[in-house]
């Protein structure tokens, strides 16, 4: 029987999926997501994430008939999300499974773009019902329905987003391993990274209409209003000024761009940030960074010999194939390419708009709750479980005051608790057993984008900090330590941002940067996808590098090698 470690013991249970002894006994290693859950969750969050990502993961992978696999059980512990993969092991039920998921990769291969597009429809027809309900005028059974249909809502956004990401996952990795047999490269190779690169999404296209809008304030010349004013006293200043009006009124204005885009939000899995049309001031931050800046967006000016090194790189690795092969082995390439467009492109439609709008419905009901007295604070919704907004939104009578200031003592008490174990259970002292019996389940989202392959330092090297390559290329520049969103109004053209994860809300801030190293990280996940269509470099799953390094010092990075090295003085 595993020992049940002081370190490894939630401090208290507010839901089903909250780790307990039993799941120690059930599965031989749950991993730390510390892409996702660190800092840690509120309340509200952790169940829905516990709920809903738990549901999408082992409903998509039934639903595909994933060979080695049966999906990603999830636990929660004090905010943080912990995951474990299912190992398939009757050779039987491997094969059965593995004909079900080749009938299901083939429509992928064929036509990806009609099953995305079909996905995105879905969506988005949905998303537009909820945007038009009135939140503050309807009656309380209408909000009812509303909030229970928006958060019922989010198991089927998980179920589609897991469905695709392990299909192109598996795709991306089967085309990794016949290119690891034939070619001898893999996805931290830089020819890989050159083949990978090149491609637009949903997410850039609307940073490059953001980035329109920095180029149009200082055309009409109010970039002076944005640059001298507090952040929420910049709109009240453009309206009194015509040309201020202008640009946040035109056709493409900013308030256009916000009603459309706008629901990206500052940490995307999480509900106690505003998104970007319910507070404009991170938008705001990011245009003074531009001004600051001045210039063109720099993917544009970058992309064409970007392009141009990935239709080299294709050839390359195409012609180590007889010509008998190379149709198919292109067919794979092109859907293996859309692993890294869908990885960006999916916030955009799952994330940022589905908690956005979750955020808002729960919102809306603590808003009614502060009105009767029964909550101090509508942000205080983040305390919450659904059953207890369904509880009370209809009579309105019970006081909720005593139980969120007992969950804001627990949430306060753990949100500063950073540092934790990144594995529990049977194998917690095993790193090599666990990535073993990681790579054995063939889980390739938790080795790709999740949890990420681990580093092997080189000493060849002599670098004072060793992770994975995650982009090309060598820069240097000045550090600056990124916690939270919080702390990107810090960053400076030339930076080099320092961190355990980056988000998508944060894609605007890369055109200023030189570079990205990171604590965690894998060749999917947000900073190696962006830093390789910026061309700036990359390096991820150093572990410690928010603890080794500190902003001002001057660093090297080698995103090609993975490797770090603090400059003199």
């Amino acid at each position: 029987m595993v020992e049940w470690k002081a370190e490894w013991r939630p401090k208290r249970r507010n839901h089903l999926y909250v780790l307990s002894y039993e799941d120690l006994q059930a599965y031989p290693c749950w991993y730390l997501d510390s892409v996702h859950s660190i800092p840690p969750w509120t309340p509200l969050f952790a169940w829905s994430w516990a709920h809903h990502q738990r549901y999408g993961d082992l409903w998509a992978a039934e639903t595909l008939g994933f060979p080695t696999c049966r999906g990603t059980d999830w636990r929660e512990v004090d905010g943080c999300g912990y995951m474990s993969p299912i190992l398939v092991t009757d050779k039987t039920e491997q094969k059965e499974r593995a004909t079900r998921f080749r009938e299901h990769l083939r429509p992928f291969i064929d036509d990806y773009h009609g099953v995305w597009s079909g996905v995105v429809k879905e969506l988005m027809d949905r998303y537009q019902r909820f945007k038009a309900f009135d939140v503050t005028n309807s009656t309380s059974s209408a909000l009812w329905d509303h909030f229970d249909e928006v958060f019922r809502f989010n198991y089927r956004v998980w179920g589609l987003h897991s469905w695709v990401m392990y299909t192109l996952s598996g795709l991306y990795a089967l085309f990794e391993d016949i290119c690891r047999e034939r070619v001898g490269i893999d996805d931290t190779s830089a020819v890989w990274h050159r083949m990978i690169r090149g491609f637009d999404n949903k997410l850039f296209e609307v940073d490059r209409m953001f980035w329109n809008l920095y180029e149009r304030a200082v055309e009409l010349g109010v970039d002076g209003v944005i640059k001298g004013n507090p952040l929420d006293e910049i709109i009240p200043a453009l309206m009194e000024d015509e040309r201020g009006d202008r640009w946040l009124n035109e056709a493409n204005g900013f308030r256009g761009f916000l009603n459309e885009h706008g629901w990206r939000m500052p940490r995307m899995m999480e509900f106690n940030c505003k998104p970007w049309i319910e507070d404009p001031s991170p938008a705001f931050s990011f245009i003074r960074q531009y001004i600051d800046k001045s210039g063109h967006f720099e993917m544009d000016l970058r992309r064409p010999e970007i392009v141009k090194e990935r239709k080299e790189a294709e050839q390359e690795i195409l012609s180590r194939f007889p010509d008998s092969q190379r149709d198919w082995i292109r067919s794979l390439m092109e859907v293996a390419q859309k692993a890294g467009v869908f990885s960006e492109e999916h916030t955009y439609y799952f994330e940022h708009m589905s908690h956005s709008l979750m955020r808002r419905a729960g919102y809306a009901c603590a808003k009614r709750m502060v009105d009767k007295g029964l909550m101090e604070d509508p942000e205080d919704f983040v305390f919450l479980l659904p059953d207890e907004f369904r509880k009370n939104i209809i009579p309105l009578c019970l006081d909720y005051r005593p139980l969120i200031s007992e969950r804001r003592l627990h949430y306060d008490e753990y949100s500063k608790r950073l540092d934790r174990p990144p594995l529990i259970g049977e194998l917690a002292d095993d790193p090599q057993g666990a990535m073993e019996y990681m790579a054995a389940t063939k889980d390739d989202v938790m080795m790709k984008i999740s949890v990420g392959m681990e580093a092997v330092a080189s000493v060849d090297y002599k670098a004072d900090l060793y992770g994975n390559p995650g982009a090309p290329g060598i820069s240097q520049g000045t550090v600056r330590v990124v916690s939270s969103e919080e702390d990107i109004p810090k960053i400076r053209s030339g930076d080099i941002l320092v961190a355990t994860t980056t988000y998508s809300s944060w894609t605007p801030v890369f055109p200023l940067l030189e570079g990205v190293v990171l604590d965690s990280g894998a060749s999917l996940s947000h900073a190696a996808i962006v830093g390789r269509e910026y061309n700036i470099p990359v390096v991820i799953q150093t572990k410690e590098a928010t603890k080794r390094l500190r902003d001002g010092q001057r660093i090297r990075v080698d995103g090609s090698r993975g490797a770090v090295w603090i400059l003199p003085g």
